[in-house]
């Protein structure tokens, strides 16, 4: 197995080379360009770099907490110029996914506001009522988080509002098995910046899997590293050369997983989640490359000629 390279010990005659290996660049977002409530100091402006060498960029997120307009406001700051096309999220998915399966009933969907309101615009039905739980009225609780027939499928996602009755209610449904089973984001944990270290958050994956076992349906994913979001990928953007993408990403089981389940090759950045030793444990996630933040892509070589031409046309 090749040794991951470091972008940042390169030679300018090895960069150039590197850049000329690839034509796309897919990013992932948090722990990549940004942390929560702040941007990672240069990230964008690394992006905004590459555009302007012709490579088409694209930002893909399991976060479905903000809106397009969020992110490419975010990045227009830093000279990097997208549009909502150019943005991939996890609703954006599973609107395609239902659209291409024809699905037309009713869904009960734990998510964010956010992603309710995509679907809604998408002419996805969701279920009006939230079940809810009733002090000293056990027998109206176990009535709101039964089974309802007009459900014809659940979605699971990021829900910062996620509560016993949602999941109950979840799992009601879900032991028919003609009800669909759709899942966003399934990491463990989310990472935080925090002074003075990185600090861990409960994930949603736990609780899809809590579903997933007490219903016992998998569910079908449609974030990273799932195949349905590889199959998006390639037919709404006509991927055709996906060893020509390079993937960025700072976690293991979804970024890198998924770069492999896509023949894309693998950018691992250290301002994230997981270490390069761990991703270097097995197959699937082993890095092709590493870069300790994105910011570093370019810093050793400022004075290349093309750079120098990127800078002159920024001033």
């Amino acid at each position: 197995m090749p040794k991951t390279e470091d972008l940042s010990t390169l030679s300018a005659e090895k960069l150039q080379e590197f850049l000329s290996s690839f034509d796309t660049v897919l990013s992932d977002i948090d722990g990549v360009v940004w942390q929560i409530g702040h941007p990672i100091e240069g990230a964008f402006e690394s992006l905004a770099s590459l555009q302007k060498l012709g490579k088409k960029i694209y930002l893909v997120t399991n976060n479905t907490e903000n809106s397009d307009e969020t992110y490419i406001e975010r990045a227009q700051c830093a000279g990097l110029h997208l549009n909502p096309d150019d943005i991939i999220t996890i609703v954006k998915v599973m609107i395609w996914y239902l659209n291409k399966i024809n699905f037309h009933d009713k869904i009960f969907a734990i998510c964010s506001d956010e992603s309710r309101n995509i679907l809604r615009k998408a002419g996805i039905r969701l279920t009006t009522e939230e079940p809810k739980t009733h002090d000293k009225n056990p027998t109206a609780t176990v009535k709101d988080v039964i089974d309802r027939p007009s459900v014809k499928a659940v979605i699971h996602d990021f829900d910062t509002k996620c509560n016993w009755s949602k999941l109950a209610l979840a799992v009601s449904c879900l032991e028919r098995e003609d009800v669909l089973f759709l899942a966003g984001a399934v990491e463990e944990w989310i990472h935080v910046d925090a002074v003075p270290s990185k600090i861990r958050i409960l994930g949603s994956g736990p609780l899809i899997r809590l579903v997933s076992e007490q219903s016992g349906r998998k569910p079908i994913v449609c974030g990273k590293p799932g195949k349905i979001l590889k199959d998006y990928i390639f037919d709404t953007y006509n991927l055709t050369e996906p060893q020509k993408c390079l993937f960025i990403g700072d976690t293991i089981n979804q970024d890198m997983r998924f770069a492999s389940i896509c023949g894309f090759k693998k950018l691992l950045v250290g301002t994230g989640g997981d270490s390069l030793e761990k991703a270097q444990k097995e197959i699937d996630t082993y890095p092709d490359y590493y870069l300790p933040a994105l910011s570093q892509l370019f810093s050793t070589h400022k004075n290349l000629q093309f750079l120098r031409t990127i800078n002159q046309e920024d001033n």
